[in-house]
């Protein structure tokens, strides 16, 4: 049985599932179905095989569309926001090495589901990448075009992985 992740401010909710006891879950105000804290999918590392392990996650791009610059709606962003942007010293030349690593920022914390990494600053020297961490896996209809930035992609979390 799949569960949503219970709003930041909902802690009788949070400790609720965190004891496996059953609770009422509010759907998010995202008016999509409940948020899904994993998916099934083919894990990055095969998607974007460059010897890097990302093989927990998935990599979510936009449907169809061939932008290089986008991001994740600001409703749903704030909806599902953990933590970040987590910023590191790694520049586009380098993809998918600071996915990979975000990845670890991602594991570290209990509820995060998902992450986006985008790069900005794009050729200067304070070019970087930033990792934002959600508490639910980021479905493809919530992402914008965006200027400036090179998006790396989201990583929603496998429910089952296979490497």
């Amino acid at each position: 049985m799949a569960l949503a992740a219970p709003s930041r401010s909902d802690n009788l909710v949070k400790h609720a599932i965190h004891r496996r006891n059953h609770a009422e879950i509010p759907a998010t105000s995202t008016r999509d179905a409940p948020a899904s804290a994993c998916t099934n999918g083919m894990p990055a590392s095969k998607q974007h095989p460059a010897g890097y392990p990302i093989d927990d996650y998935t990599l979510v791009t936009p449907d169809s569309k061939n932008w290089t610059s986008y991001a994740v709606a600001k409703d749903w962003y704030s909806d599902h926001f953990v933590s970040g942007p987590h910023a590191m010293s790694f520049s586009h030349e380098s993809d998918p090495y600071g996915p990979f690593k975000c990845q670890y920022t991602c594991n570290a914390e209990p509820n995060c589901n998902a992450y986006f990494a985008w790069y900005e600053n794009i050729e200067t020297n304070n070019e970087h990448i930033n990792c934002v961490l959600f508490d639910a896996v980021i479905p493809t209809s919530i992402f914008v075009e965006a200027n400036g930035t090179i998006a790396s992609g989201a990583y929603d979390r496998l429910c089952n992985h296979s490497s």
